[in-house]
C-alpha cells in the first residue's frame, strides 16, 4: 500500500511537470516582448528556469525513488545512518556555484536598465505618480523639451537633465494630465520618473518586462523603448476609443496592461493601466494635441461651474 502512494505521488508530480513543459504551446506563457532589453530579461528567465527545473526534476525523482525502494515493510527496522559529509558539501557548493554564475551573468542586463549612466539619451520625458488606487500620468505640453542627442555637448545635456528634474518635481500650468494611460511612440527612448503620494507601489509592464516598486518620498528614474506599435489616433475610426480618440488593437494581446505587483490596499486588484504605443512622433503629438484641449475643457466647465 505504501508503495502504492510513491507510484501516485510520482504520478501527480509528473503530471505538473508535464503541464509545466506543454504551456508554451497552449499560449500559456510569457506575454509578447515589445521592449527593447525584453530579450536580456528573458534570457535570465530561461537561465534560472532552466537549472530551477533540472533540480526540480532531479529532486522529485530521487524523493519518489525513495519512496518505492524504502517503503516501510512489516518485521524489519529502518537503518540509522548520521549522513555523508562529501555528499553535504557537493549540495552545498553546486547551489553556491549556480547562484554566483547567475550574479555574474545579470550584470550587464541589470546595468542597461537600471544605471542611470547607461539610460539612452531620453526622446519623451513622463511622470508616473502612483496612489491609492490609480497611476497618473503627467505629460510635458513640448514633447521634445528634455530631450537631447548622444553627441550633444556636455552643459547642454547637464542642462536638459536638471530641467527634466524640475519639471519632474514642480508641475506646470500646461501640463497634460492622464489617469492610467501611458502614450507614447513606437522606438521613442522614454524616460519616466516614478513617485508614489502614499503607500508602496510597483509599476509593471509586463509586455515590456518592466517592474519598478515605487517608494514613498522617493523619485526614481527608469527608462524604456517599445518596438511595436499597437494604436493609431483616429477618432472617427470604428473601433476608437471615445475617450482618447485611439484605435483599439484588434488582437486583445496587443491591449498592454500596466499594473501593481504590490499589495497596495482593499483594491490593488483595480489599480490598472494600459500603454498605448502611437505609430511615430507625428501621430503621438495628435493625440497630445487632443487630450490638452479635452483637459481645458474640463476645466472651463469646472470653473464655470463654480
Amino acid at each position: 500500500m505504501q508503495r502504492g502512494w510513491s507510484i501516485f505521488f510520482g504520478a501527480v508530480l509528473l503530471a505538473t511537470f508535464l503541464i509545466w513543459f506543454v504551456s508554451p504551446a497552449m499560449g500559456w506563457w510569457l506575454p509578447d516582448n515589445v521592449s527593447s532589453y525584453g530579450g536580456d530579461v528573458d534570457y535570465l528567465f530561461y537561465v534560472i528556469l532552466g537549472f530551477t527545473g533540472f533540480f526540480f526534476v532531479l529532486t522529485i525523482s530521487v524523493m519518489v525513488y525513495a519512496l518505492y525502494a524504502y517503503a516501510g515493510r512489516e518485521g524489519e527496522k529502518a537503518t540509522y545512518t548520521h549522513g555523508n559529509h562529501r555528499l553535504e558539501i557537493l549540495w552545498t557548493a553546486v547551489p553556491a556555484g549556480i547562484l554566483l554564475f547567475i550574479a555574474f551573468a545579470q550584470i550587464r542586463a541589470w546595468e542597461k536598465i537600471k544605471y542611470q549612466s547607461r539610460f539612452p539619451p531620453p526622446d519623451l520625458t513622463v511622470q508616473v505618480t502612483a496612489r491609492q488606487w490609480e497611476w497618473r500620468l503627467r505629460y510635458p505640453a513640448d514633447a521634445s523639451r528634455f530631450a537631447y542627442e548622444t553627441g550633444d555637448p556636455a552643459d547642454e545635456v547637464r542642462q536638459k537633465q536638471l530641467l527634466a528634474r524640475n519639471w519632474v518635481e514642480i508641475p506646470e500650468r500646461d501640463d497634460v494630465h492622464i489617469p492610467n494611460e501611458l502614450h507614447v511612440w513606437k522606438d521613442a527612448n522614454v524616460k519616466a520618473y516614478l513617485k508614489t503620494v502614499d503607500v508602496l507601489h510597483s509599476f509593471t509592464i509586463p509586455n515590456l518586462r518592466i517592474k519598478q516598486d515605487t517608494l514613498p518620498g522617493k523619485t526614481i528614474p527608469m527608462w524604456f523603448k517599445v518596438t511595436r506599435a499597437n494604436t493609431t489616433f483616429d477618432p472617427k475610426h470604428t473601433n476608437a476609443n471615445p475617450l482618447n480618440g485611439c484605435v483599439e488593437p484588434a488582437d486583445n494581446r496587443d491591449a498592454w496592461e500596466i499594473a501593481c505587483q504590490e499589495l497596495c490596499g482593499g483594491r490593488h486588484y483595480a489599480m490598472r493601466g494600459r500603454l498605448y504605443v502611437h505609430k511615430d512622433k507625428e501621430d503621438y503629438l495628435k493625440w497630445l494635441e487632443h487630450a490638452r484641449r479635452q483637459q481645458e475643457a474640463r476645466e472651463v466647465a469646472v470653473a464655470g461651474g463654480n
